[in-house]
């Protein structure tokens, strides 16, 4: 780690998941792990619905941060959200995300990412230049072998519609290890609008 990023925080903006879909998401991995590609897969307990990566951040910008997410938590009502379907990013071309869609009020998830979006950069983050795709990220592609039989394996899954009721908004920090990402929360904002 680059030494100017030792005393800041690696930081994104998230929503958190049900039980329920952690399960199903779990089941999903346990199934596409059969096609023995060459993924590093994600522990379906640090799985969530990120809004905004914002990178390294100081300390003393996690106040300031909270404010602006507990000011766009006001303005939204809860909403539930589902599983949808296993897609990867880019293209299975090269696939170097696999990914479950979500369904059910996503056009809330969009507008939640947008105003996120809005006042992070009046916080002083670059605001991302690809249009938002609500996605939960199951792995990362290492390689090309067994491409094809991940492709399969994704294609011929049936994904249960798990559903998710989101209430919050949560700053999370992301410490990275060996073993994985860890995520602590900073701070976590009801949706009471």
């Amino acid at each position: 780690m680059p030494e100017e990023n030792k005393t800041k925080i690696r930081s994104f903006i998230a929503l958190d998941l049900s039980d329920e879909a952690r399960e199903e998401l779990a089941r999903i991995i346990k199934e596409l792990k059969r096609s023995d590609a060459n993924v590093k897969w994600v522990r379906p307990e640090s799985i969530h619905l990120t809004l905004k990566f914002l990178g390294y951040i100081r300390e003393e910008q996690i106040d300031p941060i909270s404010k602006r997410i507990e000011k766009i938590a006001e303005g939204i009502s809860p909403f539930d959200i589902n599983l949808e379907r296993i897609g990867v990013f880019p293209g299975w071309t090269r696939p170097r995300v696999v990914w479950v869609g979500t369904g059910g009020y996503t056009d809330k998830v969009k507008a939640l990412s947008k105003r996120i979006e809005d006042e992070m950069e009046e916080e002083g983050f670059e605001k991302e230049k690809r249009d938002f795709k609500a996605h939960l990220t199951v792995g990362r592609v290492r390689s090309l072998k067994n491409k094809e039989h991940l492709e399969k394996e994704a294609h011929s899954l049936d994904v249960k519609p798990a559903k998710s009721h989101i209430s919050k908004i949560i700053l999370f920090q992301s410490k990275l290890t060996p073993e994985g990402a860890i995520y602590t929360p900073l701070a976590s904002h009801d949706l009471t609008g």
